[in-house]
């Protein structure tokens, strides 16, 4: 083994989130190649990951044990608690690390089975509708709870944007008239939930004072899914789907 190689785990671990680091593991399990292994991930990671790959599979010399490795780094990571983060919204000042841009899109680009996010508004051509897009392309579970009361237009323009999505409105259960959806949170695999003011759409990101707080507890994830799982139950929130909008 090179030592070179076997130094590219930290970094390599450091760079991708526990979800990316599986995918990568089960791609070079299929054929060893790290420009295919890289694919999955998002494109600013893409380069530095290959190389430090790269040198992972000189030292290892065997894509399984690699797999192994990277899986049960993952699996150790996933298991250590992290504190709740701050992201902002509006002007970057010095000291600023987590941005909403970046953590919404990040963790909708490591997500490897489901998306869950609720929102007032939103454009198609956000950041965050665009990487709701790309996590439709690998198949993935995702529901966008949004405004039908005020922003239809913009419910209509998320579904229209990401058509695999399950896009639903909030309704009164008894008399069917809409309702405002105004909450907006994101919720990853079960496990990742993220808890804003701001919308999915650029201004709010890019021009608004903004504040949420991301938590990477299964708990909360669950309390946040089975909330809305019961409003849907209870008829409160309805596939755009399957009615028209008023």
């Amino acid at each position: 083994m090179t030592a070179v190689g076997l130094a590219s785990l930290e970094p390599l671990s450091a760079l991708l989130a526990p979800t990316e680091l599986r995918r990568v593991a089960d791609s070079l399990v299929i054929d060893g190649m790290p420009r295919r292994a890289v694919r999955s991930l998002a494109a600013d990671k893409r380069d530095l990951a290959e190389g430090f790959i790269r040198e992972i599979l000189k030292a290892f010399t065997n894509k399984h044990a690699v797999a192994a490795t990277l899986r049960a780094i993952a699996a150790t990571a996933a298991r250590v608690p992290t504190p709740p983060i701050l992201v902002w919204s509006g002007p970057q000042l010095p000291g600023d690390s987590v941005r909403t841009t970046s953590a919404i899109v990040r963790l909708i680009d490591e997500a490897e089975e489901s998306v869950l996010a609720s929102t007032y508004s939103g454009t198609a051509t956000a950041p965050f509708v665009q990487a709701l897009l790309r996590a439709a392309q690998r198949k993935l579970s995702i529901t966008v709870i949004a405004d039908v009361s005020q922003q239809k237009d913009c419910a209509e323009a998320i579904r229209g944007a990401v058509p695999r999505a399950r896009v639903l409105g909030f309704h009164d259960s008894t008399t069917g008239a809409a309702r405002m959806q105004h909450s907006k949170v994101l919720v990853i695999d079960g496990h990742t939930a993220l808890v804003t003011s701001a919308n999915l759409s650029y201004a709010a990101v890019e021009k608004n004072l903004e504040a949420g707080l991301l938590v990477h507890d299964t708990l909360i994830a669950s309390q946040i899914t089975r909330r809305f799982a019961d409003l849907q139950a209870a008829g409160s929130l309805r596939d755009l789907a399957s009615y028209a909008l008023r």
